[in-house]
Order: structure tokens, then C-alpha cells, then sequence
């Protein structure tokens, strides 16, 4: 399982996949570079693929978080349910059921790597809306992109919106950190 079974997946399920490679160890660590270390926070992951990123979040989390990872890609639940940890959940559903899986202000971080720009509309308003309610006052939603098309979205559901750039990935990519702003952290 390499970078050739993500690129054939990814030509097999692009509009799902949205990429042609693995995210760069660059790009993971920007995007969960504002996550602390060691501390045992609960963090949902959408759109985990081959596993590049949860395997960082669960290096920097401590031993009794817990890493919700929503996949729909049947060949990446296999890959993903490979990661033996027991502090990472997967759940074979999409973004937009989230509240089906967790209690509402119950997260401290999504760390969303879902190509938003290939997802219909109102589905992609629905993860938006999902994660505002499962995240907690002062939690943070997490999300890289390869374009700035969906910044204008994100403010609408986000108080506060960054965006940082890597060159250092196949293809570039820019990194939002998103917070609705309502408490302290």
C-alpha cells in the first residue's frame, strides 16, 4: 500500500478522493500544526483516505484521545481499520452524519481533508452545519484545499477564518484554520 494504490484509488474515485497523491508530511503538519501536543482532546477526521494524517494526529495526541475518522471509500475504510490504535474510531459514513456519532460541543478539533470544491452544495453546507454543532465553543475546524473557492462558504459558518499556503505538496495547497469565535483557546 503505497503511493501506488492512493494514486490507482484516487483515478478510480477522484470526485471522492479529490487527489492524486498522499497529503505531504508539509501539508500534514501545517494543517495540524495548531493542535497541542500531547493532550487528550476528542478529533474528528473527515475524509482520512490512506491514513497520512491520523497516523500524525495520533503521534501528537496523548493516550486517551480519541480520533473519530469519517470515510466512505471502502478501500480506504480497509486501510484505515489496518491502523491498530485504540483511541481512532472509524466510521464507514459520510461528513454530513457526524451528528449522528457525537454529541453536540463535544469536539475540540475537525481536521477536514475533503476535496470541498467536487462536493455538491447543500451536502457541503451540511458538513459545515454538522461541525459547528459538534464542536465546542472554542474548537477549531481544520481544512486544506488546493483553491480558495470556498473561503467566502467558510466565513459564513466561521467567526474567524486563516488561511496559510504550502508549496510543498502535489499540488500546492492552502490550509484554513476556521473557529466560530466563542470562547477562550
Amino acid at each position: 500500500m503505497g503511493k501506488h494504490f492512493f494514486l490507482r484509488e484516487a483515478l478510480r474515485s477522484f470526485k471522492s478522493t479529490g487527489a492524486i497523491a498522499s497529503s505531504s508530511p508539509a501539508l500534514i503538519k501545517k494543517l495540524i500544526e495548531p493542535i497541542p501536543v500531547g493532550r487528550d482532546l476528542v478529533i474528528v477526521e473527515l475524509g482520512p483516505g490512506d491514513g497520512c494524517v491520523t497516523k500524525q494526529l495520533l503521534r501528537k495526541l496523548g493516550v486517551e484521545a480519541q480520533v473519530y475518522a469519517f470515510e466512505i471509500n471502502e478501500s480506504f475504510i480497509s486501510i484505515m481499520r489496518e491502523i491498530k490504535d485504540d483511541r481512532l474510531k472509524v466510521i464507514p459514513h459520510g461528513a454530513e452524519r457526524m451528528s449522528d456519532f457525537l454529541m453536540a460541543g463535544s469536539v475540540d478539533y475537525v481536521v477536514s481533508s475533503l476535496p470541498l470544491s467536487m462536493i455538491p452544495k447543500e451536502i457541503k453546507e451540511e458538513i459545515l452545519r454538522q461541525a459547528q454543532q459538534v464542536l465546542k465553543p472554542n474548537g477549531r475546524f481544520l481544512q486544506y484545499q488546493y483553491a480558495l473557492q470556498d473561503y467566502s462558504l467558510l466565513k459564513d459558518y466561521f467567526n474567524n477564518v486563516n488561511v496559510k499556503f504550502t508549496l510543498a505538496n502535489l499540488p500546492p495547497a492552502f490550509i484554513y484554520t476556521c473557529s466560530l469565535g466563542l470562547g477562550v483557546g
